[in-house]
């Protein structure tokens, strides 16, 4: 069938430039515009130029990206196999590469060339390539040659078993900085916040050790190193300036009379002169947060008037000495905010760094690498200088790299990579041929912060990569790919639109150069945008009946509602007599099918569940959770409480879910 929208000769072209062999290349793209294809052609014309399988190494971002991208190679070449001279050529051309008759033969033999290769075509993640890498050269990066990596759920045991061992530690020896460090943080937490506290911090565990490691492992220079970026210039603790909040302003031994000069005054006078005489009464903690309560309101915003103007008339001196003292507890407090910061951040610091150490120990005796520990150990072996001679075997090994994804790359992969295309332009060399870089991603579309992603960083190393190869005289392309193949222009513009704002691009991109226009291959596609009100939560709620579960969602709440309203909207489409059509590959319009509809939702909260609930109420055809959470799937939970009514029959409450559930199917009034 022949496509209905042809490709526009700037796109095609644009293609073709990013698929050169002889070019680095720098690849933006936007959503749907084809970069997995760009990625296949340049394997493809890196094969046609005679570039060795073997010496294209191409990163992908996921397992699945590297499947699919080596599924669509292969599929490629062995399709190439069979075809006569005349259709062969008109593959050979598609690609862009420069035909000629002596060609066909050798085009024939890529994919038998490619599988016998030893070695084979590198189309992996980059964890993989470094997994792959330290097999080769364990001696110099220094870890165990029989070293596997380590899978998530045994990482989970051994991070809970290495946070055991921590905090046992600490409290072995409740003294130790260890053991004043839990308790301080103890201290300021839930156990359910402090084990939240402790995810959270080991989940940025590699942030950590870069900056603890940057001081040579001295945790004291760490939390010096955290004193100067919170601009703190005092050694006094939190402690001792929460003490001076009483101690070193007004004497203690002075409110009663600051509360008689205030019973002269009025009404507002004299509930001041009660806060002062219940300061006077409270000891320790209490007496603090009492004489706080003279100067600040519950909110602890400073009061808008300490004394009445009746008063100043007749003590005017009164004022100022309570406004000084207000003055003084303000920026004590400031003080007292920044060391608290700074106890706690340090403390925290110290609590996961024994928590890392315990890790890293117990990895070790297992000879086990996580994926962090890949990255790290690899960018370690490629930036020191004693074994160059890796690099020089990697050098002769790797004529080509191409990283898909560019933009979720991480400042540690982008070292590797460095590392690894060095060479690639330095000038001329003993080899006689041009080697390349290419990377393909668009920072609109980064995964912030994941694996410590900086989406920045996509503009700043196409601006390297670019300064180097200008100075080598070697050919670079900065190749932008605007046009979408797969969304209507109606759904472009509009996102256009958004982004026409200064505020909201401010947040998309990080070049004032860089172009977020979309371009719609179906141009002539109609599509409809429609914002619908929002939902929102009632401001009465009513009563309901008592006998009913405490955790049975109300029908109207948010969630709920709008996944009806969204239930009904799909069912009407789905209707026998719905005037609503949707386009078919031939460019006709046809009845809605449920396969037609995709529902996008930010997270697998509560409104996911409504939606496949009301969906389902509507019988409305509906593919259900792509994840499932095991031990909260009702089918598990019920195959749970059989076990436990059986392990301990006494547990009517067990037995009783067993009773009504599907496996015997009682109800309350067999119950």
């Amino acid at each position: 069938m022949a496509l209905r929208h042809a490709i526009p000769p700037a796109t095609l072209a644009a293609q073709t430039r990013a698929a050169d062999p002889a070019a680095t290349a720098w690849v933006s793209a936007n959503a749907g515009s084809g970069k997995t294809h760009v990625l296949t052609q340049r394997v493809i014309r890196l094969l046609l130029a005679g570039t060795p399988p073997s010496k294209i190494l191409c990163l992908t971002f996921t397992k699945a990206a590297a499947a699919n991208m080596s599924l669509r190679v292969f599929d490629t070449l062995s399709k190439w196999t069979v075809l006569d001279d005349a259709a062969l050529e008109v593959e050979i051309r598609k690609t862009g590469a420069p035909f000629a008759q002596t060609d066909l033969a050798f085009a024939r033999r890529l994919f038998a060339r490619t599988v016998e290769t030893p070695g084979g075509l590198k189309i992996q993640t980059i964890h993989a390539f470094c997994e792959r890498l330290l097999h080769l050269f364990p001696f110099e990066a220094n870890v165990a040659s029989h070293f596997r990596v380590i899978e998530d759920v045994e990482q989970a045991e051994l991070l809970a078993l290495a946070r055991d061992k921590a905090l046992g530690l600490a409290l072995d020896d409740e003294d130790s900085p260890l053991g004043h460090a839990l308790h301080l943080i103890s201290g300021q937490t839930s156990a359910a916040d402090f084990d939240a506290l402790l995810q959270a911090v080991l989940g940025k565990r590699d942030k950590l050790m870069r900056g603890i490691d940057a001081m040579g492992g001295d945790l004291a220079r760490y939390e010096g190193a955290l004193r100067r970026t919170l601009g703190i210039d005092t050694n006094r603790t939190g402690a001792e300036l929460e003490d001076d909040i009483v101690n070193a302003g007004l004497p203690p031994g002075r409110w009663l009379d600051y509360a008689a000069r205030l019973d002269r005054g009025t009404t507002n006078d004299k509930k001041m002169a009660e806060r002062f005489r219940a300061a006077v009464q409270a000891t320790g903690e209490a007496r603090r947060k009492a004489y706080e309560q003279v100067f600040f309101n519950k909110e602890m915003d400073p009061r808008a008037k300490l004394t009445t103007a009746a008063l100043d008339k007749s003590d005017p001196g009164l004022k100022d000495e309570l406004t000084n003292e207000l003055m003084r507890i303000c920026a004590l407090r400031e003080t007292m905010k920044s060391v608290q910061c700074l106890e706690r951040s340090a403390a925290l610091a110290r609590i996961a760094a024994q928590i890392l150490h315990s890790y890293a120990a117990l990895k070790n005796a297992r000879a086990l690498l996580d994926f962090d520990d890949l990255i790290e150990t690899t960018r370690r072996l490629l930036r020191n200088a004693a074994p160059s001679w890796v690099l020089f075997k990697l050098d002769s090994g790797i004529d080509h790299i191409l990283v898909d994804e560019a933009q979720d790359t991480s400042p540690g992969q982008w070292d590797i990579l460095r590392a690894l295309a060095e060479e690639f332009m330095a000038g001329e060399g003993q080899r006689k041929l041009t080697r390349t870089f290419f990377a393909v991603g668009d920072e609109k579309q980064s995964i912030y912060s994941f694996q410590g992603a900086q989406p920045r960083q996509f503009d700043e190393m196409r601006r390297l990569f670019e300064t180097r190869a200008r100075a080598a005289s070697l050919d670079f392309a900065s190749v932008p790919l605007q046009l979408s193949f797969r969304s209507a222009p109606g759904i472009l513009a509009c996102v256009d639109a958004v982004f026409a704002d200064a505020g909201n691009r401010r947040g998309l991109v990080y070049g004032d150069d860089v172009n977020t226009e979309h371009l719609a291959l179906k141009h002539d596609l109609p599509s409809v945008i429609e914002i619908w009100p929002l939902v929102g939560a009632r401001d009465t709620v009513e009563e309901r009946d008592w006998k009913l579960p405490v955790d049975l969602r109300d029908e109207h709440d948010p969630p709920a509602v709008l996944a009806r309203r969204i239930a009904m909207m799909i069912a009407s489409w789905l209707a026998p007599d719905s005037p609503e059509r949707v386009c078919d590959e031939n460019g006709l319009g046809r009845p809605i099918r449920a396969g037609d509809v995709m529902i996008l939702v930010r997270r697998r909260n509560a409104f996911f569940e409504a939606v496949i609930r009301a969906l389902k109420e509507k019988v409305v055809p509906v593919a259900g959770a792509d994840r499932l959470q095991l031990l909260e799937n009702i089918a598990v939970m019920d195959l749970i409480a059989a076990g436990r009514a059986a392990i301990l029959p006494q547990d009517d409450l067990a037995l009783a879910c067993v009773l009504k559930s599907p496996l015997i199917g009682l109800n309350d009034d067999d119950l």
